[in-house]
């Protein structure tokens, strides 16, 4: 699995010139890995929320309260974190472009996004050693550890 990460800035804004920060975010997953994806469903899978999605989503969460008042609100929230960045297993394989006014949200984006991939690299790495092979831990020698 490669992570490829292109950054740039651009200015935006007729009279108050705003700098955007930039990322184009992409994976390129192996044979392996991709089938291994297909294999447990993991695509859809969520590995980033922009701060608005899971803002978005925090809020649908306190305002379905059961009541029909509560579930409209609840559905707008739901409409507006489908609006935000939302990055899943496979769209990053297709490549995201992400903007931020803010530095830091973009690496914080960045960061989570590795560490996401990272993890999945470790899952599918597991899930490879469920092949009826047999596992011996030698608790005594991680002890001395």
């Amino acid at each position: 699995m490669q992570l490829k990460v292109k950054r740039s800035q651009k200015t935006s804004g007729l009279i108050g010139k705003t700098v955007v920060f930039c990322a184009d975010i992409r994976a390129e997953y192996t044979a392996d890995e991709r089938a291994n994806i297909n294999k447990y469903s993991l695509g859809g899978e969520i590995i980033y929320n922009s701060r608005a999605a899971a803002e978005h989503l925090d809020r649908m969460e306190r305002q379905v309260d059961g009541s029909a008042k509560g579930l409209l609100k609840g559905l707008g929230s739901l409409v507006l974190a489908k609006m935000n960045l939302n990055i899943t297993i496979a769209s990053l394989q297709q490549g995201q472009h992400i903007e931020c006014k803010d530095l830091g949200e973009l690496l914080e984006c960045e960061e989570a996004i590795m560490t996401a991939c990272k993890n999945l690299k470790g899952f599918l790495e597991a899930a490879a050693t469920f092949d009826g092979r047999e596992i011996v831990v030698d608790l005594d020698e991680q002890m001395a550890a």
